[in-house]
């Protein structure tokens, strides 16, 4: 194939040295246009190539910038989303048990209160016995001698007490006794006797009545009620002798307080029925012993108080607290009520304990002084 002048394209023969068409040197470049033409075609592809190269490469890194630019923000998304979760699931978790600790100190609390409140119930209330079927004998008995021992008697210095009672079953029947009573009780019981007092000691036997029929009902049982120590120093002076000398032996005393197997014959000290007079030993008269008899157990009014002088309404006041064993601090008040036979000085009792009517009559019989003031 025959060459061409790269200036004007005209052919020339190997041998020339100048293009004869243009005058143009000919070197070694010499080719064929349609070599060049390739040769240029291959140049630019191959630019063209080197750019696709760079504008791919291009592309493909920003691509990349993205996809890592929007991998960060969803890790970031779901690390914080799961921070929130810990924190809120942990917060929740507090508030739970907190919520929890909360409830089980109102619960114990509630629990504490209801048990506080069952307390007092017991207290201030008695307990009735189960009446359903299936309730055993010796509850029914350790029901109603707890009652039993509950009593007391309401006079004369600070409240007397019979002692532990115990309840048995014996061929008679339901047997209720009390035969341990303290010495110095017993001594007092036999004074009120003595002094014709009789209101108090009913007033408690009837309670003691009262507890043996509901425990015969129970059990279906009669009963028998025996009070009294046996061999002991204490005894009523105002007894007759006959009776002193049946009812004594070479230890002692071994009088009755309170016996009996029906409401007919129950009896104090012997001769006193409870429902009933008294065989012998009618009250005496108590003008003289107090003011008022019967201020420990029975409400004044303003008309039994209307009489008295300002002395004999502070003597009424003292006389409430003397049945206790007050031990006063005026000495006219100690001269006065250490002549009375009931009295019976007591170092324990600081004059804070009443009963309610006790309390009533003292605001009462204060209430009438402030006139005279």
């Amino acid at each position: 194939m025959g060459e061409f002048c790269s200036n004007c394209g005209k052919k020339i023969n190997g041998s020339e040295l100048f293009c004869t068409g243009c005058g143009e040197k000919l070197g070694t470049d010499l080719q064929t246009p349609a070599i060049k033409l390739e040769k240029e075609t291959f140049i630019e592809k191959a630019e063209k190539r080197s750019v696709h190269r760079k504008n791919n490469k291009g592309f493909l890194l920003v691509l990349i910038s993205l996809l890592g630019i929007v991998i960060t923000v969803i890790a970031v998304y779901f690390i914080i989303n799961n921070l929130k979760d810990s924190t809120q699931t942990d917060a929740n978790k507090k508030e739970n048990e907190t919520k929890t600790v909360s409830n089980n100190k109102e619960n114990e609390a509630s629990n504490q209160e209801d048990t506080d409140q069952s307390a007092k119930k017991e207290v201030a209330t008695e307990i009735k016995p189960e009446r359903a079927t299936g309730t055993s004998e010796q509850s029914i008995i350790n029901y109603y001698t707890a009652k039993l021992n509950n009593l007391r008697i309401f006079t004369s210095g600070r409240d007397i007490s019979v002692g532990e009672w115990s309840v048995n079953r014996q061929d008679e029947g339901v047997v209720l006794s009390a035969s341990e009573i303290p010495s110095r009780d017993l001594a007092r019981i036999f004074d009120l006797f003595d002094n014709g007092n009789l209101l108090p000691l009913k007033t408690w036997a009837k309670e003691v009545y009262a507890i043996a029929q509901a425990l015969s009902q129970e059990l279906d049982e009669d009963w028998l009620i025996a009070v009294g120590n046996n061999c002991v120093g204490e005894y009523p002076v105002t007894l007759p002798q006959s009776d002193l000398i049946n009812y004594s032996g070479s230890c002692g005393y071994s009088i009755p307080v309170l016996e009996g197997t029906n409401k007919e014959n129950l009896r104090l000290v012997m001769h006193t029925i409870v429902f009933g007079g008294s065989y012998s030993n009618p009250p005496r008269d108590f003008s003289n012993e107090y003011i008022f008899p019967e201020s420990d157990y029975v409400k004044l009014t303003m008309s039994d108080l209307e009489l008295l002088t300002p002395r004999q309404l502070r003597l009424a006041r003292n006389e409430i607290y003397a049945r206790h064993g007050y031990i006063f601090e005026s000495e006219d008040l100690r001269i006065y009520f250490s002549k009375k036979s009931w009295y019976f000085p007591d170092p324990s009792y600081d004059g804070s304990s009443l009963n309610s009517v006790e309390k009533y009559n003292v605001m009462l019989i204060k209430e009438r002084e402030k006139q005279f003031q």
